[in-house]
């Protein structure tokens, strides 16, 4: 097993649809940091209460279309470089002589785990770049409540956390993220059992994603979309509960299919 993920690993990183991909949400990443950090870069100690790099960064910015765009896209970028591969693998017959050679629950293990490890690698790098581009203009300047320029309310979660360690507040929202869109990426192998189109395999995660976004907007319950929970900055009041809803339903839905997947004959596409 472990030597067919290392296999999968480089198919999923060494290929230039990972860079390309990484340099869309980078561009992203730049263009907040020039329109939202760069231009005060003069007035950090303008005000009563320096500005602060975690009150700047994009994760903590509820005012600009910058983070809103890149926490809509992510599904989209994150499936990118490896979605297609599970859908060429079948219709090739390469998944076929790969199985022939060993385990088949081994290949289907290392292909969830390459679309897992290479959607969350996507989701957090450009996350940790714009921290860090942010943080080379503010100073980390802890929080404090009574400003109220800080984007976290007292009520929303880990408050306590984000308002006495921010910076460790920041690393488990980045983690979240980053493993909320690595199981959600595993969507591309459970759509290699519904469509034949590689198109559509590869947006299977952002549908998904905005199909869940448009129906809690339309019963008037926004919070329960991860566009939001999964923010730092809580644009709405974040609950535990539906964070930790999320994930179990992803992970019982990709163990279903993983279960599927090994139980299912593997036949190339015509």
């Amino acid at each position: 097993m472990n030597r067919i993920f290392k296999i999968e690993i480089k198919r999923a990183f060494r290929n230039r649809l990972f860079a390309a991909t990484l340099c869309v949400a980078f561009a992203i990443c730049v263009w907040h940091f020039m329109e939202n950090v760069w231009i005060w870069r003069m007035y950090v100690y303008s005000d009563t209460y320096p500005l602060s790099a975690y009150e700047k960064w994009i994760g903590a910015d509820n005012a600009s279309v910058q983070p809103l765009l890149l926490y809509l896209i992510m599904p989209a970028l994150c499936a990118i470089p490896y979605g297609r591969s599970f859908y060429f693998d079948v219709k090739s017959g390469y998944a076929a002589q790969i199985i022939s050679r060993g385990k088949k629950s081994d290949y289907i293990r290392a292909k969830y785990g390459a679309a897992f490890v290479s959607g969350a690698l996507i989701g957090m790098i450009p996350l940790v770049f714009d921290f860090l581009l942010t943080a080379m203009v503010f100073p980390m300047v802890i929080p404090q409540v009574g400003t109220g320029t800080f984007p976290v309310a007292a009520m929303d979660i880990m408050s306590g956390v984000f308002y006495t360690h921010p910076l460790v507040y920041n690393l488990i929202f980045v983690l979240i993220d980053g493993c909320f869109w690595g199981l959600l990426n595993c969507a591309v192998l459970w759509a290699v059992n519904f469509v034949r189109n590689r198109f559509w395999i590869l947006l299977t995660p952002f549908i998904i994603y905005i199909f869940v976004f448009c129906m809690v907007h339309f019963v008037n319950r926004v919070s329960l979309s991860p566009v939001m929970f999964l923010r730092p900055s809580a644009p709405f009041r974040n609950d535990i509960r539906v964070v930790i809803c999320a994930f179990i339903i992803l992970i019982v839905v990709n163990v279903i299919f993983y279960i599927h997947a090994v139980k299912k004959e593997l036949v190339a596409y015509e």
